[in-house]
């Protein structure tokens, strides 16, 4: 729509200092006129005289400032209106004590105003975004069902970008809702700002209740990485607003598994409260901690309850606990193994002598300290993370029941390792049988000693491979796999074998004899690993490429190998399995990285498989991104801990520990967004005063806002007509000062 208007304008306006001067000016002139018609006894006649000629003068002014007429030709359209939605975490929180979440509150509002922003629609170009950090463009419908998901909420930063996206003066108006909750640029700290914004901002808080009580886990303060059976402190702020709690219970829990309980008290004047949990995790791995408290009444925010927070677990030194009942060459050379190795922490004891032994000296000569029973399966035992009995009779040395039961329970509640070696002292020998440890033990023992049969066979014989030990990463001492089974059978025979009866159901036989007796059995043992060693005499083998004085490799590279299957080292994994980063966001891809070593890759023999937190699994389509490597990406579409496995089946159906691997990761409410009461209504309010615009929650009507719906004028083009150049006028400006001519002449004055 075309339309004009006629307005009067001044072509040369005057400026600060000539609007001083003139009026000074005009000042002086009436101070002059006042004085020079003092002499005229008529009033009339001196206001006469005296308004001529500040007439004369304003005319000269207004001749001066070249007054014109302009006609302005202008086109009347739709003003543009910028509608904007908090798109963060936080607007998931409830809004009111209902418990409705402020995004609902917002979308509950779109609908019961419906008229008016259909209103808003016929009169306004309307664009709609959603934000978080960022600025996101989106359609009406959009926000009618979008999920709020951003990690932070940055309004100062989206409102420049709003600007930048507009030329100057274009974008009319911004009608903004959110609950204020400004993470990032602590908008209230630029007040110049929102003044030099340009457009109006109008603000509707989702919060219309203000959050009256809240407490909350603040922050969560542990390194990210630990190492294995070492203590690492994890320190916990809790806060509270609208309270009155002295001190509340926190939880810590690993998985489902509870580890510790305390009570937190708050300080009074600053409802802060600060306390500290000591783990001490006991194998390797990715570990998922969770820490939360109680809800109670009057809590209006139930999400920042508790905290999770992801622990790598890796091995910094391997600690061997190593008790031999004597000396002997399979000692000798098994203690120089650990000793070489410098990622082993070793502690060993030897018993020279027995209390019943026959020696021929005084008893206060001979040199022996007492075993340190007590201390060993006391408080240092969950310190080790592997323990050996080498041809050890326990009996003899105060150890009873209790003792070998303190070291079923570090097995297989705490996580540890324990490996028993053959020979005269062990296994049935020993009197195993009767004990706790026979209860995680991978061999079946006695409960009673023999009597007609020998419990050590003194037999030679020669180690062969079982199904499972061809592929088991403890006998890979070469990585090609025949070259390897080769190596095995040129092995020496070794002698001595101890008898048992039998392999537990979970038991693996990794070595056998040609005649199927196991020599080297494994196992899992609820949270724990056991190996049995069943011959004392694996020492031979360091007579396989071992030059004089030194330890042969393939010996030392078994034993070696045997200790980082018990703890869980990753090193003997040929298959690992990785993610981009330990935590995520909701909305986020998590990446997982998948590494094959030492094979030919197919990824037709990969199998991915991610269980998700309501336990829902699936398998992942993997892709080969490099000549030893798979990559994969998971939609991550609810908060908890997801579990990924991954299988590299050499053969299909075979599956073996090494081509195994799985990993961990968290996804959970971006930390920013649920921490405290997380709303700022003043906020709000700040930026509507600033920049012109009104605020409101939502429960006011919309009409509350007085935006002005009346169109947009843009001047199309313009006439101007200078007054001076009217004849009239200098007629007019003429006749003025000639009549105060002729007037002073007429009544006598100069």
């Amino acid at each position: 729509m075309f339309s004009e208007t006629k307005r009067f304008v001044f072509l040369n306006p005057p400026g600060v200092f000539e609007g001083i001067l003139i009026s000074l000016l005009i000042i002086i002139v009436f101070y002059g006129s006042v004085k020079s018609t003092r002499l005229l006894s008529s009033p009339k006649k001196r206001i006469t005289l005296i308004s001529l000629h500040l007439i004369s003068l304003i005319m000269l002014f207004f001749i001066l400032l070249n007054p014109a007429v302009r006609t302005e030709n202008y086109e009347e359209e739709k003003p543009k209106l910028a509608i904007l939605v908090d798109n963060s975490w936080s607007m998931n929180l409830p809004s009111d004590e209902e418990g409705n979440s402020r995004i609902k509150a917002v979308r509950d509002f779109f609908n019961q105003h419906d008229h008016f922003f259909s209103k808003v629609e016929e009169n306004f170009l309307v664009s709609h975004y959603v934000f978080d950090q960022l600025l996101k463009p989106v359609s009406s419908d959009f926000i009618k069902t979008n999920e709020p998901n951003g990690v932070n909420t940055d309004i100062a930063n989206l409102l420049v970008e709003l600007k930048d996206k507009h030329e100057s003066g274009e974008l009319d108006s911004v009608i903004l809702f959110s609950d204020g909750a400004d993470t990032r640029s602590k908008a209230g700290n630029v007040a110049e700002f929102w003044k030099n914004l340009g457009f109006p901002v109008y603000t509707v808080s989702s919060s219309p209740d203000d959050i009256t009580g809240d407490v909350w886990i603040d922050r969560v303060k542990v390194s990210p990485v630990a190492f294995v059976r070492y203590p690492v402190s994890v320190e916990i702020v809790v806060k509270s607003k609208g309270f009155n709690t002295e001190s509340i219970p926190i939880t810590l829990k690993e998985g489902d598994k509870l580890v510790s309980i305390r009570e937190v008290f708050l300080d009074p004047a600053s409802a802060e409260g600060n306390i500290s949990f000591v783990i001490q995790p006991t194998s390797v791995g990715r570990k998922i901690y969770t820490v939360s408290i109680p809800v109670i009444s009057g809590d209006s925010i139930k999400e920042n309850n508790q905290k999770s927070f992801v622990l790598d677990v890796i091995v910094n030194k391997i600690r061997v606990l190593h008790i031999a009942g004597s000396p002997s060459w399979d000692v000798k050379f098994l203690r120089r193994v650990l000793e070489r190795n410098p990622n082993i922490d070793l502690v060993s004891f030897f018993i020279l002598r027995e209390a019943t032994d026959l020696v021929f000296a005084a008893q206060n000569e001979l040199s022996l300290i007492p075993f340190p029973v007590d201390e060993i399966f006391g408080d240092e035992l969950e310190t080790f993370d592997v323990v050996i009995f080498h041809n050890f009779d326990f009996r003899p040395y105060g150890i009873y029941g209790y003792h070998l039961d303190r070291l079923k329970n570090y097995v297989t509640e705490e996580g540890g390792a324990f490996l028993m070696i053959g020979g005269d002292r062990s296994f049935n020998s020993g009197g195993y049988g009767i004990t706790p440890l026979s209860d995680v033990l991978p061999v079946e023992l006695d409960y009673l000693p023999a009597i007609t049969e020998d419990p050590v066979s003194e037999k030679e014989f020669y180690t062969t491979l079982t199904s499972v030990g061809t592929k088991h990463p403890i006998t890979k001492l070469i990585p090609d796999q025949k070259e390897n089974q080769d190596n095995w059978k040129e092995m020496p025979a070794l002698d001595g074998i101890n008898r048992v009866q039998g392999l537990k159901p979970s038991a693996l036989p990794i070595l056998a004899t040609p005649e199927g007796d196991p020599i080297l059995v494994i196992s899992k043992a609820e949270s724990g690993k056991v190996a049995s060693f069943l011959s004392d005499s694996s020492w031979k083998w360091i007579f396989v490429r071992g030059g004089e004085g030194e330890i042969a490799p393939y010996y030392e590279k078994f034993w070696n190998r045997l200790l980082l299957w018990l703890i869980n080292d990753p090193e003997l994994k040929e298959v690992r399995i990785k993610t981009d980063k330990p935590s995520y966001n909701l909305g986020e891809n998590p990446r997982v990285d998948i590494q094959v070593f030492n094979r030919e890759i197919d990824e037709h023999k990969m199998k991915s498989v991610v269980t998700f937190p309501n336990f829902n699994q699936i398998e992942l389509k993997v892709e080969k991104k490099s000549p030893d490597g798979f990559r994969s990406e998971i939609q991550a579409e609810e908060y908890g801990v997801y579990r990924v496995d991954v299988n590299y089946a050499e053969e299909t159906g075979l599956k073996s520990e090494s081509n195994q691997d799985e990993t961990l990761f968290l996804v959970e409410p971006p930390e920013n967004e649920v921490r405290g009461p997380t709303t700022d209504a003043n906020l709000l309010k700040e930026i509507a005063e600033k920049t012109g615009g009104r605020f409101i929650t939502i429960r006011d009507s919309p009409r509350q806002l007085q935006i002005d719906f009346s169109p947009k004028k843009s001047i199309t083009g313009y006439k101007t007509v200078r007054i001076w150049d009217n004849p009239w006028f200098f007629v007019l400006l003429v006749a003025i000062f000639s009549s105060e001519w002729i007037l002073r002449r007429r009544w006598g004055l100069r």
